[in-house]
């Protein structure tokens, strides 16, 4: 398992496949993960005995666990498959099974791709109570982390988690570093998959950004669509997007028709969705480069007391990495006058701050002090990319 200052996986996209039909991706989604749902009737216990004629070998064989090992290494070998996401994965109820499975598919993947490090081929469970003994027995190497999901909606409507949380503030530093939560302790981000919005759309605080926004009387989505994914995409964990969210598609049909609701990409030809699209590139593209973003280290350096702990400061990254700062205001009012002052500001003479969102280098006397409009996350760093 990778320690605290190892590097997670920045940003993994996920395509779904259903056997073997093929969805269509662009170049910028390979490779895809495949989807695996759980079907029941399949018996993983029985075994039967089986003989290899020219090495004058018998051996036990599961049917079972060859035809899925097949059908793997079918998908891996001729669709370029670079992961794996198995859906209910506790319902499979063999963990011997899992383990083997995630086992030969990394070694299929090996085969093909001149055996690169296992660590560039995850295999994921989707079981909503995280399971973290799947972890813990090798069977998995990372779980959708659920909470994440109640947290962040939660907090970008002005909230905590209460079936969960004690505060305002301990919903955001768990949202925030996977490891905080006890009752969920991931040990490392690379074992969490982060998201605001699944496939599983039905349900409480389940639908679209867009119609849970709307459904909270948000009037400016545009820059709420902004704040949650600039929390997702810095925080620790592996992030995913749900299609269509990076610029807020919407429900078409009724939730119960979900199946035949597909993503609607002319809405990204409106300007303030097209907007929000933008925003989003930006930021995938400072997760995916930032090596303080494929830290574990989380830093909360700042709670403002007097504004209800809602406007909140954190460093993120390790020691010798230069730190990605996050500042946020999780309220309707903007920041008082011209300056906004953080203290225990990271490094503020460590170098040529920028906000990373807008592309602006910030002045050496303004670091710390910029002023924040509501509902507003702003990311700073020093750090340069190499070209």
């Amino acid at each position: 398992m990778m320690s605290a200052g190892s590097r997670i996986p920045l940003v993994q996209t996920t395509v779904n496949f259903v056997m073997d039909m093929v969805g269509e991706a662009g170049a910028m989604f390979r490779p895809p993960i495949l989807t695996i749902q759980s079907q029941v009737g399949f018996n993983l216990v029985n075994v039967a005995s089986d003989s290899d004629k020219f090495a004058g070998i018998v051996k036990d064989v599961n049917p079972s666990w060859a035809f899925h090992k097949a059908h793997v290494h079918r998908w891996i070998s001729d669709f370029g498959v670079g992961g794996l996401r198995l859906d209910s994965v506790n319902n499979i109820a063999n963990y011997e099974f899992v383990r083997s499975y995630k086992e030969h598919a990394i070694a299929v993947y090996q085969s093909k791709h001149n055996n690169p490090p296992s660590s560039k081929f995850l295999v994921i469970g989707e079981e909503l109570s995280c399971p973290l003994d799947l972890i813990q027995t090798g069977c998995l190497n990372a779980l959708w982390n659920e909470p994440f999901q109640a947290r962040i909606r939660a907090a970008i409507v002005g909230e905590f988690d209460k079936d969960h949380d004690h505060g305002f503030e301990d919903t955001v530093r768990k949202m925030v570093d996977c490891r905080n939560d006890a009752n969920h302790p991931f040990w490392d981000g690379a074992q969490a998959v982060n998201y605001i919005t699944s496939h599983d759309t039905q349900g409480f605080r389940k639908e679209r950004l867009y119609n849970f926004l709307s459904n909270n009387r948000v009037v400016d989505m545009e820059r709420r669509a902004k704040f949650a994914h600039a929390l997702l995409l810095t925080a620790v964990g592996i992030p995913m997007i749900f299609a269509g969210e990076e610029f807020l598609d919407q429900h078409d049909r009724d939730m119960s028709e979900k199946q035949i609701d597909p993503v609607n990409y002319e809405r990204i030809s409106q300007d303030w969705r097209s907007r929000i699209f933008d925003y989003v590139s930006k930021l995938i593209h400072f997760r995916r480069s930032c090596p303080a973003l494929g830290d574990n280290d989380t830093d909360f350096f700042h709670v403002d007391s007097s504004r209800g702990g809602k406007i909140m400061a954190w460093r993120r990254g390790a020691p010798g990495h230069e730190p990605v700062v996050v500042v946020a205001n999780f309220t309707d009012y903007d920041t008082p006058g011209n300056e906004y002052f953080v203290p225990n500001w990271p490094e503020r003479e460590g170098g040529d701050w920028r906000e990373v969102s807008k592309g602006r280098t910030v002045p050496a006397e303004w670091v710390g002090r910029e002023p924040l409009m509501h509902w507003e996350v702003k990311v700073y760093t020093y750090w340069k990319e190499s070209w």
